[in-house]
């Protein structure tokens, strides 16, 4: 089972990257460089000026050039269009990268019973993301407002949730698959056990703070309050609740996005690193205890820095990249708190 191991690994490894380039792509406003989906013909770049200039013509027909790049020339439109290309054309790779040892593994028996099954389904996510993402971006190519009723130039903050969540839980399951064949096979419900329990209401508790980071970088909520730990000098400022409604002031408003994201991070650090240290002795927890509240610490930290330098590249970056390996963390922890399946199970 090593080949499968090391392809699975690689697959998650490459997420991460996905993770990162996406997040570049996000924080320079590239994203809508690329107006158009083109699985297979789209993995070619523009090879001349009149092919470039086509490019450009058609960013110039959406919301964003006009309202916000109505100044970029030709070779401004390029470096945007860099990491659109990348984040596209690395999702291409990812794509082979998944399906052809699917077919070698396939066809030499090593994909069988359970694993045919996870991998197959591992697969599907990976197309499923894929479609997301022009659902994603297909919402900024349109004219779409905002909760004051101005003209937004982003994608949808809830298509880009949307499509971030999916692409982290096709990790998570390709990361539990590699610890079913490294350990003992185990489902995801809890063994029984309070430490069990409680790590999979930290995962929860994180795959809200997850929505959250996504909704604050879709809304640009990152910019609006940049102190801490109070949002310029006060807990909750007025405008977070600006509108009377719980939906349209927590979810889809920048203030209020902010400010559950921000205090949303201290529950979950507090549990997660309440979880781990008060269960430390337990046999399932004492290999990775101090990586939990050390990969929490460090996210939380990152989380900070971002906010105080509102929103440095390298620093939201990495506070993305830190999602991720607190996520694998996680997972560990979970999976070694997991219910085991029968050797029988297929």
């Amino acid at each position: 089972m090593r080949p499968v191991i090391i392809w699975l690994i690689t697959g998650c490894v490459m997420i991460a990257c996905m993770v990162v380039i996406g997040g570049i792509t996000r924080l320079t406003e590239s994203g809508l460089s690329i107006t158009e989906w083109k699985p297979i013909s789209g993995a070619i770049p523009p090879m001349n000026d009149v092919a470039w200039q086509a490019e450009f013509d058609a960013y110039k027909r959406i919301p964003e050039y006009s309202l916000m790049n109505a100044d970029m020339d030709l070779s401004g439109f390029k470096r945007i269009y860099f990491w659109e290309y990348l984040h596209r054309n690395w999702g291409r790779l990812m794509g082979l990268v998944f399906a052809i040892p699917f077919v070698v593994f396939w066809r030499q028996g090593r994909l069988k019973g359970w694993l045919m099954k996870r991998t197959l389904w591992i697969l599907l996510g990976g197309a499923v993301v894929a479609s997301l993402g022009w659902f994603m971006v297909k919402s900024g190519l349109v004219d779409q407002k905002d909760s004051n009723g101005q003209l937004l130039v982003d994608v949808s903050h809830f298509r880009l949730a949307i499509h971030l969540v999916a692409a982290l839980f096709v990790l998570a399951l390709a990361l539990w698959t590699v610890f079913d064949l490294r350990d003992a096979r185990r489902g995801f419900a809890s063994d029984g056990s309070t430490p069990g329990k409680w790590m999979r209401i930290a995962l929860v508790l994180f795959a809200l703070q997850v929505i959250w980071g996504a909704f604050t970088a879709g809304l640009n909520a990152g910019y609006v309050y940049n102190t801490w730990p109070l949002m310029n000098g006060e807990f909750m400022p007025e405008n977070v609740t600006a509108f009377g409604s719980f939906w349209k002031d927590f979810a889809d408003h920048k203030d209020g996005v902010q400010f559950v994201h921000r205090n949303l991070a201290w529950l979950v650090a507090a549990v997660i690193v309440g979880v781990a240290f008060r269960f430390r002795r337990i046999d399932a927890l004492q290999k990775i205890w101090v990586w939990l509240i050390a990969a929490v610490a460090v996210q939380f930290l990152l989380g900070v820095l971002t906010l105080l330098t509102a929103v440095r590249i390298e620093l939201g970056v990495l506070h993305q990249l830190g999602a991720v390996v607190l996520l694998a963390v996680l997972l560990k922890a979970l999976h070694a708190t997991g219910r085991r399946t029968p050797a029988t199970a297929t």
